[in-house]
């Protein structure tokens, strides 16, 4: 199959229309306040930015052009109280949340009791235990594996991809962590039998919280033409 996306940090309706048209599967919206990509934040800085649109948030994102599809949203949370993450999930409709702080098992379990989907991400360098993951296993659908650094993500610093032959659970993960133009032979390359999707997010901005969209059908489209080569199958 395509190698299967998230295309993280967006907040401006043209800007995910636009995206919806390629072979992307997840939409993530950042609901971090100190996040620059911060989807309440006034955007009006910028001349072609359109403010976050509410109520566009709320309606399921349909896919266009050549790959018509729902966008799943994914919402970005950092150690956010436990009903206020509820409450995004009801009023946006959210399909995954993402936990990007440092939420315990108990709080996983909370959320998977009241029918959430999660993604539970991890910052990995070469120090990282593995072993920390397990007690997720349970709870999580999905774990994503970023960048280690100062910021809870958005780092735009890519890890010692080696470091995940350490992983050996059965939980399926996310890529994520500087994922950039240029990277295309090294995500050809990369096998591991839990990789699920790619997560990308600054190395694909004009500015933070808008996506250069040519970038990313050309970065998508280099890599699922190789893999296609390598699998005439599909």
């Amino acid at each position: 199959m395509p190698v299967r996306v998230k295309v993280c940090g967006m907040r401006e309706r043209y800007n995910i229309e636009a995206l919806s048209q390629l072979p992307v599967d997840f939409v993530g919206l950042i609901f971090y306040p100190k996040s620059s990509r911060y989807i309440f934040a006034d955007t009006h800085e910028y001349a072609d930015s359109t403010a976050v649109d509410l109520g566009f948030l709320r309606l399921p994102f349909e896919g266009k052009g050549n790959y018509p599809k729902n966008l799943k949203k994914v919402g970005v949370f950092v150690n956010e109280e436990l009903d206020q993450v509820l409450n995004y999930v009801h009023n946006f409709e959210l399909d995954y949340v993402q936990l990007h702080g440092q939420e315990n098992v108990f709080y996983c379990k909370q959320l998977k009791d009241a029918g959430v989907k999660i993604i539970k991400a991890f910052s990995v360098d070469r120090q990282f235990s593995f072993t920390i993951t397990n007690a997720f296993e349970f709870y999580c659908d999905f774990f994503l594996f970023d960048t280690k650094g100062k910021l809870p993500g958005g780092n735009g610093v890519a890890f010692d991809w080696k470091t995940l032959e350490n992983y050996h659970g059965e939980t399926p993960f996310f890529l994520s962590g500087g994922l950039a133009p240029g990277m295309e032979d090294a995500v050809i390359n990369f096998k591991h039998e839990q990789f699920f999707a790619l997560d990308i997010n600054s190395g694909f901005e004009n500015y933070p919280g808008f996506k250069n969209v040519d970038l990313i059908s050309d970065f998508l489209n280099k890599i699922n033409k190789a893999l296609s080569e390598q699998n005439p199958d599909w």
